[in-house]
């Protein structure tokens, strides 16, 4: 699942129920080791340590879209 696209890993050091978190947003992939999802046309990779490599245009937007994704998890408040 790998493409020539840089991607940006952002850590959350927050452990994650992939199994879970595939309930509430959409995947491609989800199995208890690695959750694929294209999040607002942004492809992801969530691992269950909250590592999260993000193939956005820069690190910024990286950030808010793992802010995003925490936040539909109801991990993080919006806007945190």
């Amino acid at each position: 699942m790998c493409s020539g696209r840089t991607a940006f890993e952002v850590s959350t050091n927050t452990r994650i129920d992939l199994i879970k978190a595939s309930r509430i947003v959409q995947t491609k992939v989800a199995t208890k080791h690695l959750l694929l999802l294209n999040y607002n046309g942004v492809d992801v990779s969530m691992y269950p340590s909250g590592r999260m490599l993000i193939k956005a245009g820069s690190k910024e937007e990286s950030i808010d879209i793992a802010r995003g994704i925490l936040a539909e998890l109801g991990i993080i408040e919006c806007g945190k």
